[in-house]
């Protein structure tokens, strides 16, 4: 008799195990579903707040269409999601859910980030920042340094490179180091054309709101002497 309730146990733990597994699974994709609702939700209220629209689904293919920025040229499996789109004084300005894949199969990552693109008064050439890393140390032993500026700690901070030199001293001058250094972990940053290009990894609503008000501080501390020379739309003072 106790032989067979031992087997009757025995045989119901791989029916328990499995229950357990199917259990975890449908919660998992009720609370993602939740979650990404509650996402959905939080960005329309931010949407209202900014007075942007919002999309729940990108209408606009952002990765291929900003695809001659770095940051969407890498990798594969490129989507954006969860998109606001309006203006910021007067000129246009995105902010929207991305990510991308690298690797495949077991070796597959997907890297999620928080953006935010907006459109410049001026045609800027190929300037990037992005966070130091120790490779960039390393880099710099053997002579491959990027940009320094007069604030060490800025420098020590960020890599930054820009295909004209004197452009990234125009636009890091010291009082936007300044404000850049008192934003904690500022964004990874693309300016090429007309548009300015903030990243940083996927966070909520609150993170977008962030990356739209350092991308119009950036603008909006742009030298004028830097307006005049390459502006394309409004210039200092509002004129066109």
């Amino acid at each position: 008799m106790i032989e067979m309730l031992f087997a009757g146990a025995a045989g119901a733990l791989p029916c328990l195990f499995f229950a357990a597994v199917a259990t975890l699974i449908v919660g998992g994709i009720i609370w993602a579903i939740i979650s990404a609702r509650k996402r959905r939700e939080a960005y329309e209220r931010l949407a209202a707040e900014l007075g942007c629209r919002y999309y729940p689904d990108d209408p606009w293919d952002l990765p291929a269409r900003y695809a001659h920025f770095d940051l969407f040229s890498t990798g594969h499996g490129r989507k954006a999601a969860n998109v606001l789109a309006g203006g910021l004084d007067g000129r246009s300005a995105l902010a929207f859910d991305y990510q991308y894949s690298t690797g495949s199969g077991k070796n597959e990552t997907t890297h999620h980030f928080q953006v935010a693109v907006l459109e410049m008064p001026i045609t800027a050439p190929a300037l990037k920042l992005r966070d130091e890393s120790f490779l960039d140390t390393i880099a710099s032993w053997v002579g491959h340094d990027d940009i320094d500026f007069e604030s060490a700690e800025f420098s020590k901070r960020y890599h930054v490179k820009c295909t004209e030199r004197k452009f990234a001293y125009d636009i890091f001058h010291a009082r936007l180091i300044e404000y850049l250094l008192a934003c904690g972990n500022a964004p990874g940053m693309e300016f090429k054309g007309p548009l300015l290009v903030l990243s940083q990894t996927l966070g909520g609503p609150e993170q977008a709101r962030r990356l739209l008000e350092i991308g119009r501080e950036i603008i909006r501390s742009i030298p004028e002497y830097v307006l005049h020379e390459r502006g394309i739309g409004v210039k200092a003072g509002g004129q066109q």
